[in-house]
């Protein structure tokens, strides 16, 4: 009779929020006991970025990684930590500045976002467009931001992106649920008209104050979307005044 296999070794992963960037990032955790919303370091390729813990090691059982992940070491300390809300600022001071570039220039990509690394030298854009665009992207924006940028291309253009630019996002002020957060990272889009964090989705009907209508486009920073209304003319409306068409 073979004797009984020792069970697996887990390997510790976190997933965390890092402002400017949309998406949770999954992390081999090699610091102790991380716990939600500890403000940790993520190596990058432009340097180390600052982000918030979302989902700890006790959420994630693994016993192999599908890819190698980044490999996060420390946590940020307290001064580190107030910076954070001052390279949020700048950041998107930037990307209001890299959206008027863009623009300009005629590029054909979308920004999803932008974000500084930890000592706020350099400016990491996310993007939607062709791999051929990166570097002029990253020439165009570095001379407009008078800063080194590195492009991060998320997948091709897509139809509805020229509605649509991205955001910094918002700093965490609540424990996120993680239900919420598996449904918006891993699920395919359903027919929900709003998404788990409460954005509505974009070309899906919704009721405004001013009457029904399709969703053209979310402004997560200013938390408001543009509508069409059925009459055909486009409003913007806040978020929290929007609700399903129900129709």
């Amino acid at each position: 009779m073979n004797p009984k296999q020792p069970p697996a070794a887990t390997i510790p992963v976190l997933g965390a929020r890092t402002p400017g960037l949309g998406r949770v990032r999954f992390c081999e955790a090699r610091l102790p006991d991380p716990a939600l919303g500890d403000w940790i370091s993520i190596p990058g390729p432009a340097g180390e970025e600052p982000a918030q813990v979302v989902v700890t090691p006790q959420q994630v059982v693994l016993e192999r990684l599908p890819r190698p992940l980044p490999a996060v070491t420390r946590r940020l300390t307290h001064e580190e930590i107030r910076r954070v809300a001052d390279l949020t600022e700048q950041a998107r001071a930037a990307l209001d500045r890299a959206l008027d570039v863009v623009r300009e220039a005629g590029l054909p990509v979308f920004l999803t976002g932008l974000r500084l690394t930890l000592d706020g030298a350099t400016a990491l854009v996310s993007y939607r467009g062709g791999e051929e665009q990166a570097g002029t992207l990253t020439c165009t924006l570095a001379g407009a931001l008078g800063l080194p940028v590195h492009a991060e291309r998320e997948g091709p253009l897509e139809p509805a992106a020229e509605h649509l630019f991205g955001g910094v996002g918002r700093l965490r002020t609540r424990d996120d649920d993680l239900d919420a957060i598996v449904a918006a990272r891993f699920d395919p889009p359903g027919p929900e008209t709003f998404a788990p964090e409460g954005l509505p989705r974009i070309g899906r009907r919704v009721r405004t104050p001013d009457g029904p209508g399709i969703v053209l486009s979310v402004s997560t920073r200013h938390w408001q979307a543009t509508v069409r209304l059925d009459s055909g003319t486009e409003v913007t409306v806040p978020i929290a005044d929007l609700g399903p068409a129900g129709d």
